[in-house]
């Protein structure tokens, strides 16, 4: 992927250019990780072509943009909620144990450069545990066996899963309201019962978690927050 610029009523859009060979049309999509508009080019569309298309919706993007929120950093004051616990961060460079919660307080020892990458760390050890024992909980509901959690941070999907059990999830899930990233594990569950979308998929996955539309929906309206978040 490429990244280009241009100007529009005086400001500067970076706009980035990925080609994609399954692509039928030239389109245009925001990577909220990134904060940027991407243009996606079919294999045999020409660049030119497609920044034309991009300037003519040069309106769009900016309005896209305008909506995403902050970018966030994990840093030293931060208030956020994480596997359903309200807390806060704060460094304590005296401290000797590295990162750990108390009272609501992720207390994070050590220089403060590191504190953003040991928070991280420490987030996605959290995740994967309780991630491994809720998707062991629900496999065992279902009567399917889950294999290990993977933790990425993937911007086109939060979950996935292959014919193993093997189970991956975006770290962000960490970040959503507990219910939000049990349904994206038991919908990845669920696959090892229905490799598909059929009403037999939804139903199975319903049978453990009869609120999972309230978790779609909160996916699709907080998208843009939960990749706010800067590593």
């Amino acid at each position: 992927m490429d990244t280009v610029q241009f100007q529009f009523r005086g400001q500067t859009i970076d706009l980035i250019v990925e080609r994609n060979f399954r692509a039928k049309r030239i389109r245009l999509k925001i990577n909220r990780k990134e904060g940027k508009p991407v243009l996606v080019l079919p294999h045999r569309a020409a660049e030119k072509a497609g920044l034309d298309f991009a300037y003519r919706k040069a309106d769009w993007i900016l309005e896209q943009l305008s909506k995403l929120p902050p970018k966030r950093e994990l840093s030293d004051g931060i208030s956020l909620s994480f596997l359903g616990q309200e807390l806060v961060i704060h460094h304590s460079p005296q401290a000797k144990r590295g990162v750990w919660i108390e009272d609501n307080v992720v207390w994070v020892s050590g220089k403060v450069e590191h504190l953003p990458r040991r928070v991280f760390d420490f987030f996605k050890k959290e995740f994967r545990t309780y991630s491994q024992s809720k998707a062991r909980e629900i496999g065992n509901q279902l009567g399917v066996k889950t294999g290990k959690i993977t933790v990425r941070d993937t911007t086109s999907r939060w979950g996935s899963c292959n014919r193993f059990g093997d189970i991956s999830l975006s770290w962000r899930l960490g970040l959503a309201p507990l219910y939000v990233l049990d349904y994206v594990i038991a919908h990845e569950a669920a696959h090892l019962r229905e490799m598909n979308h059929s009403t037999d998929f939804w139903r199975v996955v319903a049978s453990v978690c009869p609120d999972y539309k309230l978790a779609e929906l909160w996916l699709k309206r907080n998208t843009a927050y939960l990749h706010s978040f800067a590593i």
